[in-house]
Formats: C-alpha cells, structure tokens, sequence
C-alpha cells in the first residue's frame, strides 16, 4: 500500500488570495492532501492579523476552494510557538514537527510559492538547504501575480465606496471578501 502524499503550504494567508489558490491548484496535481499552515510568528517580522482571525479566514477560503484534493487549515504552529514563546516557527522545525506526526502514513513535501523560490528569499529561511535535502519540494510557478500584501495595501487605503476596494476584493475569493468586510479587516480607510 502506497502513503499518501501530504503537501505543506505555509504562509501569513493575510488574508488567503487566488495567487494562494493557484499555487494550491498547481500543487493538488501531486498530492493527496494538502495542509495550509498559518505562520503563528513570522521568521520575516512581520505583523499579520491576529492569529485567530486568519485561522478563520483560512477555513473560509477552504470553503470556496476547488483545487482538485483535499484541503485543511493546521494549526501546528501554533502549538510549537507555545512549547518555544518569542521565538519565530521557522519551516524546518514544522517539517521536522510534521515529519514525526505523520511518520510511515505520509510522504511530506513542502509546497513553496513562486515568490519564496526567489533565491534572495529562500536563501533567508532557516535551514533551506537542509529542506532541500530532507523533504521533496513543489515549487509552483507564478500564473496569478497576487500577493497578500497588494491586496492589505489596495484596501487599507480604500473607502467602502471606492472601485478600488472593489479590485482588492476581487483578488480574493468570496467567502474570505464577506469574511474581511464582515469584520473590518484592512480597512483603516474607514472611519
């Protein structure tokens, strides 16, 4: 009996975008599951939403997405941020995490975006030639250029009313659209 082949797709998802989706659909080609791994502390420094907001806005999007195989929200970070508080989750220790978890039920790979293959940026991760060594790597090419921070950056400028609110929704799917405009989210523009 063959294992199953468990992608792992990190990211802040802040928010969740199609770009996120179309790595997701290039991905689901060659596995039979994929795990979407919210960062709990960014290795980066950056500053997403709350954790808890993105968990939620990740299960959204897993409600509108159709990309060919399974998809689930993990929360492993999470739980490794606690067991080491002020200290970045760095994608070596999750694979290593997840590794043990699914020990002989799963071949993990790790799903890595067109913008972290960027050489300057997968350089920066920790261990990366260590991943590169340990896991298999799907790394997606870049079809849908939409990044998280173009969409933050759209619509924490925008007013409710305006077309460009309208063009930083469309970069997402519905569901995490009436999620982010449920709560207010991005939108400082808004008084």
């Amino acid at each position: 009996m063959s294992r199953m082949k468990l992608g792992v797709f990190g990211s802040a998802f802040d928010p969740p975008t199609l770009g996120h989706l179309d790595v997701l659909q290039q991905a689901a080609t060659c596995h039979d599951d994929i795990l979407l791994v919210p960062s709990a502390f960014h290795a980066f420094d950056k500053n997403p939403q709350p954790f808890s907001l993105r968990l939620q806005m990740l299960k959204c999007f897993i409600d509108d997405a159709d990309v060919g195989c399974p998809l689930e929200v993990c929360d492993l970070e999470a739980t490794l941020l606690e067991q080491n508080p002020d200290k970045p989750v760095y994608t070596y220790d999750l694979m290593e995490a997840l590794a043990r978890k699914y020990q002989g039920q799963a071949e993990i790979s790790f799903i890595r975006g067109p913008d972290n293959a960027r050489p300057e940026t997968w350089k920066r991760f920790y261990k990366s030639k260590e991943i590169e060594e340990r896991w298999p790597i799907f790394t997606a090419i870049e079809r849908v250029a939409i990044r998280s921070s173009d969409v933050r950056r759209i619509l924490e400028s925008s007013k409710v009313a305006d077309d460009d609110l309208q063009q930083g929704l469309n970069m997402l799917l519905p569901s995490v659209q009436a999620f982010i405009m449920n709560h207010n989210l991005y939108q400082t523009g808004n008084s």
